[in-house]
């Protein structure tokens, strides 16, 4: 909230308050459709433009040209003045705080010679940005915003409505600012120079037809959510000096549609000390092991190598994987690691010898199988067994619960006796539904779970044998014929029905 007006006074259509021996404009409340601020107010320098001061009053203003008076602009100053197109600012201003031209029909301004500072100046974005020639501070290249540091340049905005595909930033950059590119539709190609050696925040955000970025040797530096949204990036190459990534810098790179799978591969150069990458995964390098950041790889089954100990946030997100396998030096899990992990049917825990189906649940699937991770005193990962038997016993789809329950009899690791019994007549009282369920996904895994629980038999088996061979799953016979052949006489011929 603005201060009360009892401390402000009122010049035509102006309130302002005295400061310093200078005027701060605090709102403007007439009905004029082109203004010029005035230079002074009795007699009294304007200097500040105070923040929202047009904000409340302003929605129909079409034009309003700052003198050169005023040093700053605060945070705000025309937000909401819809109607605005032009924005005239004379020599002399200084400072422009953020957000000045949120929600305004302004396209195009000039940055006078004085301009020296632009808070926050991603919004810039919306307007193509012409700069005189003489400024210390900025210059534009026509698409790019930049500014000018005692260490180079740094690109602040580019203009997000121009509808270039390619772009290849000015030489002596060092730092590609927060939100430089954020909502720029069009670009699909950008190349970074040699000098690089930072993007910042959310610098690519929303840029949803990259495809390829340049990255050069140089660069040390990509901080969180550095292509958050960038849909169509196919993949990066890592140079070997690069040392510091932030979450998410290239994890969160899907949009909202399961089709949009972010980038689809990671490449590091060999040389580099911190990360690395295999055909499946990207890695970083730990004192104690590795980090998982990324998989990408294309495999149904998959094992975590044995040197990583940790899964980074959505390190597996979206993967295809149909069963993972989690060896025992894996110490620390993500609570997202397995985000919308669709068609994930198995968990492999190899430090416990067991494997554990997956349900085919939302909200199970996003959080909570990292959840039932926990660590002991020791600092040990284990798996809370106890967790998982209650959501199997809470679990509505019965066929589902089945197939849970099956795997849980095949690795009764903590289980106590009255939920295996629980378990077992479960699984019989459904069993006819769940072998026919078997044949139609023609699932070998979920079958010998069945077998290996002990779940198959002598006086079910024939009439199983037939069933799978009516339905033409040659596999799921041939299983249950070496089955019958282990643990069953051969002539037994009980006649049997479900």
């Amino acid at each position: 909230m603005r201060d009360s007006r009892k401390s402000q006074m009122l010049w035509n259509n102006y309130r302002y308050r005295v400061e310093d021996d200078s005027i701060v404009i605090e709102d403007y409340c007439g009905e004029e459709l082109d203004v010029s601020i005035p230079a002074e107010i009795e007699g009294l320098p304007v200097k500040k433009i105070a923040p929202e001061a047009f904000s409340i009053h302003g929605a129909m203003i079409e034009r309003v040209e700052v003198p050169g008076s005023v040093t700053d602009i605060g945070d705000g100053a025309f937000k909401m003045c819809m109607s605005l197109e032009e924005l005239v600012l004379q020599e002399g201003v200084c400072r422009i705080g953020e957000n000045v031209l949120l929600v305004t029909a302004v396209t195009q301004l000039y940055l006078p010679t004085t301009v020296e500072k632009l808070k926050c100046p991603w919004e810039w974005g919306k307007v193509a940005i012409d700069v005189a020639q003489e400024n210390q501070h900025y210059f534009s290249d026509g698409y790019g915003l930049y500014e000018k540091r005692e260490d180079g340049y740094a690109l602040v905005a580019v203009r997000a409505e121009d509808q270039r595909v390619r772009y290849t930033v000015a030489s002596n950059t060092t730092v590609i600012e927060r939100h430089a590119f954020e909502g720029q539709m069009y670009i699909q190609e950008v190349e970074l120079p040699e000098g690089v050696i930072s993007i910042e925040e959310e610098a690519f955000e929303s840029c949803q037809a990259l495809r390829r970025i340049v990255l050069p040797e140089g660069l040390t530096r990509i901080c969180a959510d550095a292509f958050r949204c960038c849909i169509s990036l196919e993949g990066l190459e890592l140079p070997s000096t690069l040392k510091d990534l932030g979450e998410h810098a290239v994890t969160d790179t899907y949009g909202w549609s399961p089709s949009m799978n972010g980038i689809m591969y990671m490449r590091v150069h060999p040389d580099n000390p911190y990360f690395y990458h295999d055909a499946n995964a990207f890695y970083q390098r730990r004192e104690n092991g590795s980090l998982l950041i990324k998989y990408f790889g294309k495999n149904e089954v998959w094992k975590i190598p044995e040197e990583v100990t940790e899964l980074g946030a959505m390190a597996l997100r979206r993967a295809n994987l149909r069963e993972v396998i989690i060896p025992e030096t894996v110490k620390s899990i993500s609570k997202d690691a397995f985000a919308e992990c669709g068609r994930l049917e198995c968990m492999e825990f190899a430090a416990d010898g067991v494997k554990l189906y997956v349900p085919e649940n939302p909200v199970y699937r996003k959080g909570e199988i990292s959840s039932l991770f926990y660590r002991d005193n020791a600092g040990q990962l284990h798996y809370d067994y106890e967790t998982y038997d209650s959501l199997l016993a809470d679990w509505s789809q019965i066929l589902i619960r089945c197939r849970m329950a099956a795997f849980r009899l095949e690795y009764p690791v903590q289980l106590p006796t009255a939920r295996k019994q629980a378990y077992e007549a479960l699984i019989a009282e459904h069993l006819k539904d769940l072998v026919y369920d078997i044949c139609k996904r023609d699932s070998l895994r979920d079958l010998a779970a069945l077998g290996n629980a002990g779940m198959i038999t002598a006086e079910h088996i024939e009439e199983m044998i037939d069933w799978t061979t009516a339905c033409r799953r040659g596999k799921l016979t041939g299983y249950l014929l070496e089955y019958q052949q282990e643990h069953f006489m051969p002539s037994l011929r009980t006649g049997a029905t479900f």
